[in-house]
């Protein structure tokens, strides 16, 4: 599943890939420009990135899209890196860090598993929702989360049938983009094995 941010001068993308055994996810993130040092407001010189609950409003409304994922109902303790088990399924800057501004807005790709995501389950799945970026909380940019070159959002029920769909990612430019990601998490995959083996 994937996310594609393009919104206020923010290009971000953000893919989910399911791991072996129900074993969550391998998030990758790619941050194209926007998440500048000047536009940050955080004393931490950070942005803030979660799944939310619902959809994307119309007229990219990130209001519209409820808190953040929290099927175990976490609420708002704080999120201890240490300790992701006590965190919301959908803090993900909680769980792994915030996306660190940069003098060009550009943030280096980043990838990271996650074993608390889930694509299936109406309270659980991250399908039918939407991926949220706050400056210092403010909701400052956000998409949906899409199966797979598919251009609209699956309700959370049928998150299922729509993880496991095949869908032609040629026939959109959603589709490519999602691809060419997926073959930059592949090539990410090899070089990190290859290392671990030296």
């Amino acid at each position: 599943m994937a996310a594609a941010i393009n919104q206020d001068g923010i290009e971000a993308n953000f893919m989910f890939a399911p791991l072996p055994n129900n074993g969550g996810a391998q998030v990758w993130i790619e941050v194209k420009g926007g998440l500048t040092k000047k536009f940050a407001v955080s004393p931490t010189g950070g942005f803030e990135y979660h799944i939310h609950v619902k959809p994307v409003g119309s007229n990219n409304d990130c209001m519209a899209t409820g808190g953040h994922l929290d099927p175990t109902n976490v609420g708002a303790a704080k999120c201890l890196p240490a300790k992701p088990d006590g965190c919301q399924e959908g803090d993900l800057s909680g769980k792994h860090g915030e996306l660190k501004a940069t003098d060009s807005g550009a943030i280096a790709p980043i990838s990271y598993n996650d074993k608390y995501i889930h694509f299936s389950g109406e309270t659980t799945t991250i399908a039918g929702r939407s991926v949220v970026i706050h400056n210092n909380g403010t909701r400052v940019a956000c998409a949906n989360i899409y199966p797979f070159g598919q251009s609209t959002s699956p309700s959370p029920s049928a998150a299922e049938d729509a993880s496991n769909s095949q869908v032609n990612a040629s026939h959109s430019s959603a589709g490519r983009v999602v691809a060419t990601m997926a073959m930059t998490m592949a090539v990410a995959g090899t070089v990190l094995c290859v290392l671990a083996a030296l």
